[in-house]
């Protein structure tokens, strides 16, 4: 007996283990990794009470092993919330919480009252030791939690798998087959042997099916990632589909062009529609010329589109069809062949058109480098406006001559100062907490691939002015006044002025923003330290700067 409560501890410690090994890469659902480790520590404690010699040292196992019977249960129902997108109110969340530690607190004075246990016996199971409880009135809470959260479980499922179309049906039945397997377990593992602890076997089945169940919802949180931060764009639609083109999504522009997406169902091929025909016409263009190209005319309007592979890993697992609404440079187009001569302004007006949706694009990109991030939420839209404050300032006061080709550069290039942050690894870039110092080390290097990243993009479709700005800016402004920044050690004026302005705006809103890791500085000791580190950190004409900005930094961070 021993012998299968040790298989199944160090089963469900394996599976723990590979779930930490093999979705490196991509994220781990951290519900789900929370399930597997508490899964693993309830076996260890089942393989604690087998192996006791003691009562004492069973009861510390039989209280180790109730951690899992406490705490799974709310856990499953927060995955079964966030595949059925059905969001619950905070309050709601914190009470289900609270009593899953309240039963647990009940659970702890086993061996000191009777509320739990009224009495408990060690017995001998063959060659290992088993409890005999006798369960005391507080035990029926346990009742509660385990069959009511199971209940409101089923029910969700069900209720979605019924009504909600947007939701994937293959991810409710693995949820519903979980929920089922354990029942038949138990059932089945009390007609065989009652005297048999069939929780462990429960345990390990279910982390084989959370490993499978973890590798689906990672597929479809890359479509919630890609709809979500590009949901807001407005010039591009975006339709997925999988490797078998069943249909994944859409984002609102999408739907808009082809209003028959909403009638389509999540894991189902595209109804039969004439205005999606098409859609499934150029997938075969597609695999056939990798033709990726394709224009569509929709209630005199234009689209021009492109198809591109998702792909996992190194395997392509689905398609991604962009459309962009091009209406205005068709009818140019057109124009110009006939109206040549009377086109400049326009030609001048489109040039403005499409610079700005290159903005856009950059300022897309490094927003998704900020939703990665999990410790600097809005930072770029801050800094941003705590810089054109500061260039204001600078303008207003004549601290500093400066053109206004600069200010306008400085200006539009300080949301792009952390592109770089988007080759940092997502275990580093979204640690919940300090840094090690090879973690820093690698950290660091977003500055110089920030600096490389913008001239890329830009220096086909900008300025040679503005590029340089925009490098600068992004490359150097970790510099510090000393010479003891990064990532080229530069001193005093040899920093570029753009990336001295944005030093003070990088560093005061780290300072007066919370973070994961810390609380926010009031104004005043924000004030003390940055007026501190003028001459060392920043460039000593910053202070005057800094100071005269001081009341309108402080009553935009209040707001």
């Amino acid at each position: 007996m021993t012998t299968y409560y040790a298989v199944m501890a160090v089963m469900s410690l394996v599976i723990l283990i590979t779930s930490l090994l093999f979705f490196t890469e991509k994220k781990l659902n951290y519900y789900i990794l929370a399930i597997l480790a508490i899964m693993a520590i309830g076996n260890a404690g089942y393989y604690l009470i087998a192996t006791a010699d003691t009562l004492s040292v069973a009861l510390i196992g039989k209280k180790i092993s109730y951690v899992g019977g406490c705490f799974i249960p709310p856990l499953m129902l927060s995955v079964i919330f966030k595949v059925c997108n059905i969001s619950i109110k905070k309050w709601i969340g914190n009470v289900l919480s609270l009593y899953s530690f309240a039963v647990y607190g009940m659970v702890l004075t086993i061996g000191y009252n009777d509320i739990y246990y009224a009495g408990v016996e060690l017995v001998k199971d063959g060659d290992a030791t088993a409890l005999i409880p006798q369960y005391g009135f507080c035990h029926n809470f346990f009742y509660v939690l385990l069959y009511g959260y199971l209940l409101i479980g089923v029910v969700i499922l069900f209720y979605s798998l019924k009504t909600k179309n947007q939701v994937s049906r293959k991810n409710l039945w693995v949820l519903i087959g979980v929920e089922a397997m354990n029942i038949v377990i138990f059932l089945v593992g009390r007609v065989i042997n009652p005297d048999l602890e069939v929780t462990n076997l429960s345990y390990v089945i279910d982390g084989f099916l959370f490993l499978y169940f973890n590798r689906r919802i990672t597929v479809y949180s890359l479509e919630d990632n890609i709809i979500s931060s590009l949901d807001k764009q407005n010039d591009y639609g975006y339709i997925m589909f999988d490797k078998n083109r069943n249909y994944l999504g859409a984002n609102r522009l999408a739907v808009s062009i082809l209003p028959d997406l909403a009638l389509c169902r999540i894991d189902r091929p595209v109804s039969n529609s004439q205005t999606l025909d098409f859609l499934q016409v150029e997938l075969d263009e597609f695999e056939k010329e990798k033709d990726a190209l394709f224009e569509l005319d929709k209630e005199e309007k234009h689209y021009e589109g492109r198809i591109n592979q998702i792909w996992y890993a190194d395997r392509a697992v689905g398609y991604l069809f962009e459309i962009a609404n091009v209406t205005d440079k068709y009818k140019y187009t057109k124009l110009l062949s006939e109206y040549n001569d009377n086109l400049k302004n326009e030609v001048e007006e489109k040039t403005a058109h499409i610079r700005n949706i290159q903005s856009q694009v950059l300022l897309g990109m490094a927003n998704m480098v900020e939703n990665r991030d999990g410790n600097t939420g809005g930072h770029i839209k801050r800094t941003s406006n705590v810089i054109e404050i500061l260039i204001n300032t600078i303008r207003r006061n004549h601290i500093l001559q400066l053109e206004d080709k600069f200010c306008q550069a400085v200006i539009k290039a300080a949301p792009m100062h952390d592109l770089g942050k988007i080759g940092i690894d997502d275990n580093i870039l979204r640690k919940p907490g300090k840094l090690t110092d090879e973690e820093f080390v690698i950290m660091q290097t977003h500055a110089e691939k920030s600096g490389e990243l913008v001239e890329s993009i830009l220096k086909d479709v900008e300025d040679d002015y503005f590029v340089n700005v925009a490098k600068n800016l992004a490359r150097h402004h970790h510099e510090k006044w000393n010479g003891a920044g990064y990532p080229d050690q530069l001193q005093g004026e040899n920093i570029p002025l753009e990336a001295r302005i944005m030093a003070v705006a990088d560093v005061y809103d780290a300072l007066v923003s919370k973070r994961c890791y810390k609380e926010p500085m009031s104004f005043e000791q924000a004030y003390g330290v940055m007026m501190e580190s003028m001459g060392s950190h920043f460039d000593p004409q910053m202070a005057e700067v800094f100071e005269k900005s001081r009341k309108e930094l402080e009553e935009y961070y209040s707001a």
